[in-house]
This record gives C-alpha cells, structure tokens and sequence, in this order.
C-alpha cells in the first residue's frame, strides 16, 4: 500500500472533518507526509465543499496552490488564491494560505507579490482591518493584524515572527504581504484557523452552507460585539469605586445619560448638573457673588457644585455626575482643583482663592467623592480634553447596542439600525465611526403601546431625528471618505419610511 493509500485510510478511519485534517496537517508542519500536490488540492476542495456553497460560481471563484516541501531553505506553502490569476508564479489580491515550520505552521491572509489587483477595495475598506482586529481582541491578541493593510513595503515585526515556528524561508519572500497571521501547534488553535480562512471566503462574497453557516453567523455577532464592547452598569459601578473619577463618552443615542444616572442611583446620595460653554470656575468650584446690603451692594463666598458634592462625601459615598463634561472650558472651570483628582492619592489639597463660611482653608477631596461624567463624540465643535485632564479620568467607550433593538421586537426599527451599524462599521474610518447614531434613534420609550403604535411612533422618530442627523454629518462634511457610502444609507432609510408597506 502507497503513502496516498495510508493517508486516505488514516482518515476513513478517524472520520475527521475535511477542515479538522487541515488543522492536523498544519500541526504536523513539515513532518506533514502531506506534500504531492493532487492531495493537497483534494484536501483544499474537500474543505471547501464542506463549508461553502458548492455552485459553480463560487466555487469557480478560487484556485489552490501547493508547494509543500521538507526543506528548510524552500519557500514552502500551499491555499486558496482568486481564479482570476495564472495557475503559476506571482499573483494579485489576497490568499488564505498556510507556511509549514519545524514544529508547527502559521496560518495567514497574504497579498500576492505582483500586488492587490481587484482586492484592494477589499484591504483598502476600513470594515476589513476592523474584523480583524476585532478577531485578534476575541482571541486574546494570538491573531496579529497589521496596521495597514496596503502597506507592503514593512516586514512582520521580528518580535512578532519570533514567537512563531522557523519559517525563514517564507519570510524572506513574503514578509512584507502578510497582513494577517497566527501560529497552529495545537488543536486548540483550529479555531482561529477557521476564523481567518471564513473572512477570507466572505470577504469574496461566498455563502457558506451547513454548520459553517450557523459558525460564521454566530462569529459574525462576535465580531460586532468586539467592535461595539458593551459596559454593563455592574461594569461601570465596579471601576468607579476603583478608579473614583470616570467618563462615559460615545455617540450620541448611545444611553451614556441614563447609564450614569443609573449607576449614581446606586449610591447613597448623588447630585447632577450639566456643562455648557457658560458654566464658570465660580459656579463650579468657589466664587464671589453680589447681594444686596443696607451699604448698597455686598460679596459673598458662594461653594459651587464640586465643594457640596464634597461636603455630602463626607457624610457618606457620595457621585457628582456631569453631563456633557467637555462642553465647557475644563481648565477655566475646574482651575487649580484639577491637581485634587487623582484616585490614589488621598491626601492632595490646594488653597482656594475664597474660603466660603464653614469650609477649610485648604480644599481637598474626599476619598468617599467619586465623578461620573458623560461626553459626546461626536461634537466636533468642541476642543477636545487637553492630556492632563484627560490622564486624570477613566474613560469607557459606550457604543451603540443592537440587542437592545432587537429586544424591542419593531422589525424596521431592527433593519434600518442593521443597515447602519454595518455601513459605518465598513466603510468610516476611526474618528468617523465615532459618529454612528446609538439604539435611542430606533426605540419608543413607551413599550407599553401597541406594536402598531410603537411602529408608527419609531418611524416617526427616524423621520424627524434620525435621518436630520445624518444630513448634518453630511453637510457639514464630518464623514470623510464614508461619505458617499452614509449618503447612500440616508437615502435607503429614506425610502424604507416612505414605504407603506
């Protein structure tokens, strides 16, 4: 019996999954006995056909490539590129491939030497590094993704490869096209395997079947998660205990308001105010106000919100919240109290320009005050926090919650919020996906209505806030290079609320 017959009998034998063999051989690395390319081509379309759809378009749509070899000084590798290449030598766009090492392979998405070809839509589109990135946080960083994808002129950190089996050979020729890789010696790692070859196959728009299907669905919802973290209020309440001093910054619709008031109703006593451009250091802090006297007018040393919040502390735990923190002028407001906020070091104090009636000379904070504060991302009217303010707070990201809309049960309300989270995710770039609308825009406050009614009630609020929003981003040209692709969005929720279906 030959090499070829063992092999296939090993694996009538064990009854593993195309995909799970895969995995076994890229373990093996260059001990594989895999190495003639018709098995590794009947591997590949094994693999395929086990998780994707089997029509002759799709499957059409790639080829494989083997050249699995045993010596360490070979280039070895073997996976699936595009069909709209040569069967041999250099090719464009992007691969799913695998590099055999002593002990060990490392799985990777590739660009093709002779450059992106027609990927580039796909490397260039900020939703593509996003997944990744996202799947390198939901794998505790053993997927390395990197910076830019349509850089091919730097070479995968040597503090990076160095973790890796000994791949020398492949390095040399395709260093710089690796943009995404991670290392498979064990079994445990198949799932990051599976991970990145599913991207692959649906970033090309190919329809996975069976098992796969439910797989990629369920990781799908992963990957939103991963882009969208969510903070739950035991969350928030944790860190504020532990860090004192905590903003809730987000889009706005994205409950950072009610999320605090919340979490401060957890305490035994809070108070709540809100910043604007008008708000001063007097009112805040200290100040001199007038009143009247019998001479004609008279000053009197006035505590301002942050000097109460204090002296309530020191009765029990107590949260100032501050709304809209940054709509302020912070370092005029919060003047020389700025050096108080720091939630390890209790014994910090500063003298105050005006000692009110039955308050110390010096000020300090009490360790039982803590601040929550709330600010919006996506007023870029506002000067952003300056390092020494910003150092001082904890800052939690609070993002748009699809669940929350889906719990709601208004199907157009659960559509168009859909369409939006995935058209910033794709196509915004970073500050911009700053600015996507949170699940507030697509909820009736009044539950307690008729589905009817609340179907009539959310399109409204679509209507005449939601879709405002996105004009405004529009014209004042806050969308950058997802600009067309949100003016689209806005026309497809347009029509979708003109439907009288």
């Amino acid at each position: 019996m030959g090499r070829s017959d063992n092999v296939f009998s090993f694996r009538f034998q064990t009854n593993m999954s195309a995909f799970d063999e895969l995995v076994s051989e890229m373990i093996k690395g260059r001990n594989s006995p895999l190495s003639d390319s018709r098995e590794v081509r009947d591997l590949l379309g094994r693999v395929y056909d086990e998780r994707c759809h089997k029509a002759s378009h799709y499957r059409d749509a790639y080829q494989t490539r083997s050249n699995l070899q045993s010596k360490e000084d070979s280039a070895s590798y073997a996976g699936w590129i595009t069909s709209n290449n040569p069967t041999s030598g250099p090719y464009q766009g992007t691969s799913f491939v695998w590099f055999p090492g002593n002990e060990g392979s490392v799985a990777v998405l590739v660009v093709g030497t002779d450059g992106f070809g027609s990927d580039a839509q796909i490397l260039g589109r900020p939703g593509h590094r996003r997944r990744l990135k996202a799947l390198s946080r939901i794998h505790n960083g053993k997927i390395w993704v990197k910076p830019d994808l349509l850089d091919i002129e730097t070479d995968v950190p040597s503090i990076v490869s160095s973790s890796w089996p000994e791949i020398a050979a492949a390095l040399k020729s395709y260093s710089r096209v690796i943009y995404a890789a991670t290392v498979v010696s064990d079994e445990s790692d198949g799932d990051r395997v599976a991970d990145l070859l599913d991207l692959f196959f649906d970033e090309h728009n190919t329809p996975f079947t069976g098992a796969a299907k439910d797989r990629w669905n369920a990781r799908t919802n992963d990957i939103a998660g991963a882009i969208f973290p969510t903070w739950t209020e035991s969350d928030v309440q944790l860190l504020l205990r532990e860090r004192r001093f905590v903003v809730l910054e987000g889009p706005p619709g994205t409950g950072k308001t009610r999320m605090a008031w919340n979490i401060a109703s957890g305490f035994p006593s809070s108070t709540r105010i809100q910043f604007h451009p008008a708000r001063t250091y007097e009112d805040f802090v200290v100040g001199l106000f007038p009143k009247p006297s019998e001479g004609g007018l008279a000053f009197e040393v006035r505590p301002g919100d942050l000097l109460k919040a204090n002296l309530a502390a020191a009765r029990e735990e107590h949260v100032l919240v501050i709304d809209e923190i940054n709509r302020a002028d912070l370092g005029r407001v919060l003047g020389e109290s700025i050096v108080l906020f720091e939630s390890g070091e209790a014994d910090r104090s500063v003298r105050l320009p005006h000692t009110p009636s039955g308050f110390p000379e010096m000020f300090s904070l009490s360790p039982n005050l803590s601040v929550l504060a709330t600010r919006n991302t996506a007023d870029r009217s506002i000067a952003r926090m300056d390092v020494a303010i910003r150092r001082r707070f904890a800052f939690v990201d609070v993002w748009p919650d699809l669940n929350v809309v889906v719990n709601e049960g208004v199907d157009i309300a659960k559509a168009l919020f859909t369409d939006t989270l995935q058209t910033f995710t794709e196509f915004a770039d970073d500050e911009t996906l700053r600015l996507v609308p949170g699940h507030a825009y697509f909820l009736d406050p009044r539950t307690n209505l008729p589905l009817e009614e609340r179907v009539r009630r959310v399109k409204s609020r679509l209507r005449l806030e939601f879709l405002p929003l996105l004009r405004d981003y529009l014209d004042e040209r806050m969308c950058g290079s997802a600009t067309e692709s949100i003016a689209g969005l806005a026309d497809r929720v347009e029509a979708r609320l003109m439907d009288p279906s």
